[in-house]
């Protein structure tokens, strides 16, 4: 009996179908399948906005900027944007339900796998501005080496603190 309503769910995918002939059983489980992967769908979208999040606090206090308030709100309304988008794309669903061909929720997939792309490349770029700045280190260090004379070194120093201090008066805007 579960193989037969398996074949009419999986191969028919026609949920009218299923509504005409009083097959709450065989309905049930094409829903539930549906909310399933919708569920998992969102969690994802709301784990990938959490690692972008981690992945800024971590290159923020790397680069040795101050993490603020703006940033924590930002995370925040970014996932409430992301949800709207995936309310629509469930509206999509609920209506391509209806159809035969239409066998699962492929808009919110495909927002899904577009919001995680999204995140998926700002953890990518948060990575490489940690590796930028990290890469300014030997340079420095190797600058500090080669001065020759006190002047010099001195003259590094002074360059560095200028750098230090546009980028303080940058955080700050």
């Amino acid at each position: 009996n579960l193989y037969e309503i398996c074949f009419i769910i999986f191969l028919k995918s026609i949920m009218l179908e299923l509504i005409e002939l009083r097959d709450m059983h065989g309905l049930m489980f094409y829903a539930i399948v549906r909310i399933c992967i919708t569920l998992v769908c969102w969690f994802f979208v709301i784990c990938s906005c959490l690692l972008d999040f981690w992945s800024g606090t971590n290159t923020a206090k790397a680069l040795g900027e101050s993490l603020q308030s703006h940033g924590f709100r930002r995370t925040i309304i970014k996932i409430g944007d992301y949800w709207r988008v995936l309310i629509f794309a469930l509206m999509f669903d609920l209506l391509g339900a209806l159809l035969p061909f239409y066998i699962l929720p492929f808009i919110t997939i495909l927002c899904t796998v577009a919001i995680i792309c999204i995140e998926g490349k700002s953890v990518v770029e948060n990575s490489a501005r940690k590796k930028a700045h990290a890469a300014e280190v030997p340079d420095m260090v190797k600058q500090i080496v080669e001065a020759a004379t006190s002047e010099q070194g001195a003259e590094v120093l002074k360059k560095i603190a200028e750098g230090l201090s546009k980028t303080k008066k940058h955080e700050k805007y």
